[in-house]
């Protein structure tokens, strides 16, 4: 299909890129060729073709940096690096990405890309939560259902005191939170675009935003929660209609808490945060340390040059591996543990410096969407780089940056 629409009508595109940088089936025999990394090559592929990356020019000497930046590491990871396949397969990776922000750049310039964005993301949003309440009918109906897939040995379900977890046709719970919201949004804003259907729109919006709790993740309740103050400082006007917003799904919650207590949806949150606090505060100290990320805040406090500089492209896995043994990088069984984490994998990747030009870069687009009034974006973009400390975010993150530099630059040329 995506082969079809670039050689047809490569705006289309546009329409589906939010599944298919969500959307996770394992292919067994040719391992990562899932379609977040399959679509993402195709793109770079045309890049190839057309000779040419698209960017604005206002964006030119950051995407220059960055380029620079990646090619330094990559040439160091495949020359120097301990482990060299990875370092080719995250080239790959970081090619597809800076092939999507050209494409999303040069889609999103077109008058009808952003509403086919929107749509796109609407009804993404709504099959990804219309299954996740299926997976909880199934599990108590001992209906089938498609679970969390781990590679090939398997594929299992996730409990938070008894109640699912549910992942959809994402590949974690974790990692299908921030894809709902940022849909459940889409819905909300596009109720605006389209009077005719606005309270069927709204009632998207909330039902997507509301499975969005049932993935039990607790950094995407944190990252609502500060999403919330944030927002609210930069639209202080908008506070009204955020309580109007969020009274209806707390409701919900409750009633359905309420209404429906074999579910124990409250004890199920109670006993998540007493946990993930609990996992917190003993740390590595812990028997068994669950987050990868504490052993690699430690290691980039041991190591301040590697935090500056980095330790080359995909070499964290091998670093920390030979830092702090079996478990930490890679498992006892080879198998590669990856950080759920944007920011952390960008300074290991790319160092220190660049990723706060990176994150600097984001901050500045999402206040200068504000200014112009593309509200929108500059909400999905504020809460994709807070969800992105504590989960991978940085396809999406990339896919709004180029929508918004292109309504940016949409705008400026209108003015002038």
């Amino acid at each position: 299909m995506a082969l079809y629409f670039l050689a047809t009508y490569p705006v289309r595109l546009m329409g589906w890129m939010p599944a298919a940088l969500t959307l996770y089936f394992f292919i067994p025999f040719v391992t990562l060729m899932t379609l977040w990394q399959t679509v993402p090559m195709l793109l770079a592929g045309r890049v190839l073709l057309n000779g040419k990356l698209r960017v604005a020019s206002s964006a030119k000497p950051i995407m220059l940096f960055f380029l620079i930046v990646f090619f330094s590491s990559s040439c160091y990871a495949l020359v120097a690096g301990s482990d060299g396949s990875r370092a080719a397969i995250r080239v790959i990776y970081y090619t597809g990405l800076f092939a999507l922000m050209s494409y999303s750049y040069e889609m999103a310039r077109r008058p009808e890309s952003y509403e086919i964005f929107l749509k796109g993301l609407v009804v993404t949003g709504a099959i990804l939560a219309a299954y996740a309440a299926y997976q909880i009918f199934a599990v108590y109906g001992g209906l089938p259902l498609r679970g969390i897939v781990r590679g090939t040995t398997g594929v299992d379900v996730a409990y938070e005191y008894g109640v699912l977890r549910v992942n959809s046709f994402a590949n974690e719970p974790k990692r299908l939170g921030y894809v709902l919201f940022v849909c459940g949004m889409a819905s909300l804003f596009l109720a605006r675009m389209w009077p005719r259907w606005k309270r069927r729109l709204k009632w998207v919006g909330y039902g997507t935003l509301f499975m969005s709790l049932f993935t039990f993740s607790g950094s995407y309740f944190l990252s609502v929660f500060l999403f919330t103050c944030i927002a609210l400082l930069l639209y202080p006007s908008f506070a009204t209609k955020y309580v109007v917003y969020t009274l209806p799904l707390v409701a919900l919650v409750v009633l359905v808490g309420a209404f429906f207590p074999e579910l124990e949806i409250f004890e199920a949150i109670q006993q998540g945060y007493v946990r993930r606090e609990q996992e917190i505060e003993i740390g590595l100290d812990g028997t068994q340390v669950y987050r990868q990320e504490f052993y690699a805040w430690d290691y980039l406090k041991r190591y301040p040059i590697a935090a500056f500089f980095g330790v080359g492209l995909g070499q964290y896995f091998s670093t920390l591996f030979g830092e702090y043994g079996a478990g930490v990088g890679i498992n006892a069984y080879g198998g590669l543990l990856p950080l759920n984490s944007t920011f952390l994998e960008m300074v290991f990747d790319f160092g220190g410096a660049a990723t706060v030009m990176f994150y600097a870069a984001i901050t500045w687009l999402i206040l200068n969407l504000r200014k112009v009034g593309e509200s929108y974006l500059s909400f999905a973009l504020l809460f994709l780089t807070i969800q992105s400390f504590t989960i991978l975010t940085i396809q999406f993150m990339v896919l709004f940056a180029g929508v918004g530099v292109a309504r940016l630059t949409m705008y400026k040329e209108s003015v002038l």
